[in-house]
């Protein structure tokens, strides 16, 4: 016994050290902020991360967003009648509430023309919407106020789509959540609205709408705002991007050509969807990020995240092998 226990004794001292493993972890916030970030920020349009079925800007859809590991979502804003920012993508509620069924169709079903309670009182078109007894954070619009407190704890950035309405309402919601502003990058064409912004809230990130490589050339050397990112398109990244970067802005773009992938195979097999990842979305986005792509906004990041970062989004992990 005695022999076989110093046996092991020395086999143990004669083995190798085990390797060292160290995880370093990224939040969104830091990856907005940090021009040197280098994962890709993901904008989940609105709140749609295309693994899930919850409505598009509700708050069950934000919230399933973050339990995806989706950094980022984006939020259209409009304000209703009495001045109430509230998220919704279109000019009316007609396509994706039941306004209709509960308002006729001979008043204005602008989200402008309602009140919050209005709004509110709308159920959106999901089957597990009908009835009285309902999940609101799923079947009910929500408000910006609503979405900064539900999301407190997740991480989430939002990618802030501004799409009509009196920006004093957003300024004002924004600045009675303290740390809000660091969370948000505002995207506008428009610069006096940028600007705007930027005089009311300075910690706010600010992306300029452009459409060209000259055009960001030129805003770039004309503005004096603190601009740290440009929304672009895909088609030019590879020529504009490495500019950019060596002035600490980076590119977003929206990838509407990989949501097509995705979208053609919507009623396929999960094995479909997972072809369509491996064979042709992966390739044209990885070939996007060594280009120097820094941002993206997709309706199907859920997906994306789980290929490109297994250990999860903004995640590192270093395997350091003993000498």
């Amino acid at each position: 016994m005695r022999r076989i226990l110093l046996s092991l004794l020395l086999l143990a001292a004669c083995a190798p050290p085990s390797p060292k493993v160290t995880t370093t972890r990224v939040t969104p916030t830091q990856c907005l902020h940090d021009a040197s970030c280098a994962f890709l920020l993901f904008a989940a349009h609105r709140g749609v991360c295309g693994d899930d079925t919850e409505p598009e800007n509700s708050l069950a859809s934000y919230l399933a967003c973050a339990k995806a590991g989706a950094p980022m979502v984006e939020v259209d804003i409009r304000v209703t009648k009495d001045g109430k920012v509230v998220l919704h993508h279109d000019s009316d509620v007609l396509r994706v509430t039941d306004f209709e069924a509960r308002y006729g169709a001979t008043r204005s079903a602008k989200v402008e023309d309602l009140t919050l309670a209005e709004f509110q009182s709308l159920r959106f078109k999901d089957p597990r919407c009908q009835g009285a007894e309902v999940d609101l954070r799923r079947c009910q619009g929500a408000t910006l106020d609503e979405l900064l407190d539900a999301t407190a704890d997740t991480g989430l950035t939002f990618f802030i789509d501004y799409k009509s309405g009196d920006l004093a309402h957003f300024i004002a919601d924004v600045k009675a959540k303290p740390g809000a502003a660091e969370r948000m990058l505002f995207f506008d064409a428009n610069l006096p609205t940028l600007q705007r912004v930027h005089a009311e809230l300075p910690t706010m990130e600010l992306m300029p709408r452009v459409q060209s490589a000259a055009e960001a050339r030129t805003l770039l050397a004309s503005t004096t705002l603190p601009i740290r990112w440009i929304h672009g398109d895909p088609d030019y990244v590879k020529a504009l991007a490495p500019e950019l970067n060596a002035k600490g802005v980076r590119l977003y773009a929206n990838v509407w050509l990989l949501d097509a992938e995705f979208i053609a195979v919507i009623t396929g097999t999960e094995a479909d969807k997972d072809a369509a990842w491996t064979k042709r979305v992966k390739p044209q986005l990885e070939t996007l990020i060594r280009d120097g792509l820094a941002g993206a906004g997709s309706e199907w990041s859920a997906r994306m995240i789980r290929g490109l970062y297994p250990d999860g989004w903004g995640v590192t992990v270093t395997t350091v092998l003993p000498r």
